[in-house]
């Protein structure tokens, strides 16, 4: 892999020319496979035994219970690591499934060949833990909102979280919203609406105004 395909994680590389990143012969041993669309790339419960980057492509990621019900967590699109977090954990497992929604190019580095590149690349170290870190910070932030009650209560807290100065932009369309809390769109467009209705908020196009961040704040369970 060359020094250009690490720049996701290496703070240091990031600031250099192309150039400079020309120069420095930085290679790690890797493979590549190609996954088509509807392909699982990994299961729920299979080892995390390389680090697992999408180069090109989109992916779904989905929790399947015990019964077989499954909840969509996100869309990811390429560059991006799978399951990084977990590579050196003592229980390095998927958390979900992993679904190629597209044509998909993954590269697999081994375990030892990243704590190799760690040891010997400052750069590639830091931008390997801060990555790590704001991935939990994530799903912190989703575990918050699925612990809320209601279409309503998840709404409330989401805009209270992206609010600056009373206004708040999703960043994101209500369909992707809606995938984002794990519910219907219909219902999180209604939910929207009432809220609009009783003079909480207003809202168009994915940005607002909280208007009364009294009744906002006693929506959140």
């Amino acid at each position: 892999m060359e020094k250009k395909d690490l720049l996701f994680f290496c703070s240091m590389c990031r600031d250099k020319s192309p150039e400079e990143i020309e120069q420095i012969k930085c290679t790690i041993p890797h493979t590549v496979k190609i996954y088509k669309r509807g392909e699982h790339i990994a299961y729920q419960g299979d080892k995390v035994q390389h680090l697992i980057m999408l180069l090109k492509g989109k992916v779904k990621t989905e929790i399947v219970s015990d019964s077989g019900l499954t909840l969509p967590m996100e869309e990811i699109k390429s560059p991006y690591p799978l399951a990084a977090a977990f590579l050196f954990a003592d229980d390095n497992r998927f958390p979900v499934d992993v679904v190629a929604l597209q044509e998909c190019e993954v590269l697999y580095i081994t375990k030892a060949s990243v704590e190799a590149q760690i040891a010997k690349c400052p750069g590639f170290m830091r931008g390997f833990m801060a990555f790590n870190a704001n991935r939990m910070q994530y799903i912190s932030e989703r575990l918050k909102i699925f612990a809320q009650r209601g279409i309503k209560a998840k709404l409330a807290y989401y805009i209270l979280s992206h609010e600056k100065h009373g206004t708040f932009n999703f960043g994101r369309s209500v369909s992707s919203l809606a995938e984002y809390f794990g519910v219907e769109r219909p219902s999180l467009s209604r939910a929207i609406s009432e809220m609009v209705r009783d003079g909480i908020i207003t809202f168009n196009a994915g940005k607002g105004e909280i208007i009364n961040a009294n009744l906002l704040s006693e929506t959140i369970s």
